[in-house]
């Protein structure tokens, strides 16, 4: 597994043990991409925030990038979380959104901070993925029909029909939506699974992908499907 460190600062500047941390990590990526010929961060982040449910759960969410001529697997995305010392408080982790990832692609990731007693002390986080290279074949799911509302309640439904164009099933298929506000700044990350779950080849689902927080429900302005299937 190859890992690939991108350092990201909420708030203060990290000093002390963590500033030594980043330069350590920075260093021995910059060494192994200067080695293999390989893009120093082979999966750039596009954008990242600290944002908090309606259930006051805390989410580090953000969309990356494989900047790699080659088709990225088994990604995960790690988080540290620090308070104002820079201490860190925690490290939480989780699969990216679609995987396999082909070069030049993108995939939302969202990181849960499933421990609320952090929540007044988060200042800072720092953001790390680990990888593998692989030569899976790309999938070929086509999304289209898109729909989305805003109902009374407050929930908001994007619905659409998605289509597999492979000659082989696409299993345990899902939707993933990146959440955009007004000034297209990402505020969630939500999945829905289609309608089958399992789409024979050449065949089409439907899916609907409710979001059930209100208060981002009344916020969306934009949004971008992803597919995903193992």
């Amino acid at each position: 597994m190859k890992n690939v460190f991108v350092i990201y600062i909420s708030n203060n500047l990290l000093e002390t043990i963590s500033c030594l941390l980043i330069s350590v990590l920075v260093i021995c990526n910059m060494s192994f991409a200067l080695a293999s010929n390989e893009p120093l961060f082979a999966l750039e982040v596009v954008q990242t925030h600290l944002t908090q449910d309606q259930n006051k759960f805390n989410h580090i969410i953000g969309i990356a990038q494989n900047n790699m001529n080659m088709t990225l697997d088994n990604i995960f995305v790690h988080a540290l979380i620090l308070d104002a010392n820079n201490t860190i408080l925690g490290n939480y982790s989780n699969q990216v959104a679609v995987h396999p990832l082909g070069p030049s692609e993108e995939t939302p990731f969202d990181v849960l901070i499933y421990d609320k007693n952090y929540n007044s002390l988060i200042r800072n986080y720092t953001v790390s993925f680990t990888y593998e290279g692989t030569k899976t074949t790309e999938k070929d799911l086509k999304i289209h029909s898109t729909s989305s509302k805003l109902d009374a309640t407050g929930f908001y439904y994007i619905s659409g029909r998605i289509t597999n164009n492979m000659n082989n099933i696409s299993t345990s298929t899902t939707v993933i939506a990146s959440l955009y506000d007004k000034n297209d700044d990402l505020i969630s990350v939500w999945k829905a699974q289609s309608e089958p779950y399992d789409i024979p080849p050449l065949s089409t689902a439907s899916f609907t992908i409710p979001v059930t927080d209100r208060a981002q429900g009344s916020n969306i302005h934009n949004y971008t499907l992803y597919s995903n299937s193992s």
